[in-house]
């Protein structure tokens, strides 16, 4: 139960913080410092997780798992340590800033969200499992993927995803509000981790 309320609370946050425009700077700091010490209580406690990497033997499934689960974690704390290092709020008595930093902060941010749904994809196989065995009408299912991965795309195109990646301009585009930015990122996650999990559970 404290993992799965740990998560969410990290799935949220995260979602907010790239909402920045919608957001005084000082919360997006805030948020930015509590995700962090949420992800180490996540480390926490998937600690037997990470006992058991040296452990057993890899087919290609484990190994791909294992791949991207390093990969989210270094990307992800690589993001939240640029963005302690940019902090224009919380933590200028550092006087550590600068616009390199910045200008990682942003990119690593949107490379994180990417890395976010290919990491749910892969992680949640068990739980895509039963919501399959519940739906029987698979006409039913596969229109309902249907629909998320389009909205995805949209909020993809929406928020001019791929501009942000490559670091041409900042987190988000003026517009709408904090409830339809959230929404459109959760969009992507969600259309992100449908297509991922619909490849991994075929290898």
């Amino acid at each position: 139960m404290k993992k799965i309320i740990v998560d969410i609370l990290m799935f949220i946050l995260m979602l907010v913080e790239f909402s920045k425009v919608h957001l005084p700077p000082e919360i997006h700091e805030i948020v930015g410092i509590c995700l962090f010490v949420l992800v180490i209580i996540h480390l926490i406690l998937n600690r037997k997780y990470i006992r058991a990497i040296p452990k057993g033997k890899y087919n290609l499934k484990r190994s791909a798992l294992l791949i991207i689960n390093v990969a989210f974690m270094i990307v992800f704390f690589s993001t939240i340590i640029f963005g302690l290092l940019s902090s224009q709020k919380i933590l200028t008595f550092l006087n550590i800033g600068s616009l390199t930093a910045v200008y990682l902060h942003k990119i690593l941010a949107y490379l994180s969200l990417i890395l976010l749904g290919i990491h749910l994809g892969v992680n949640l196989s068990g739980m895509f499992n039963k919501i399959e065995e519940k739906i029987s009408n698979r006409s039913v299912l596969y229109l309902i993927y249907i629909i998320l991965i389009v909205l995805g795309i949209y909020s993809f195109i929406d928020v001019d995803f791929y501009n942000h990646l490559i670091g041409n301009y900042g987190f988000s585009l003026v517009r709408g509000n904090l409830i339809t930015s959230i929404l459109e990122y959760l969009s992507i996650t969600v259309m992100i981790t449908l297509v991922v999990n619909l490849i991994y559970r075929r290898i």
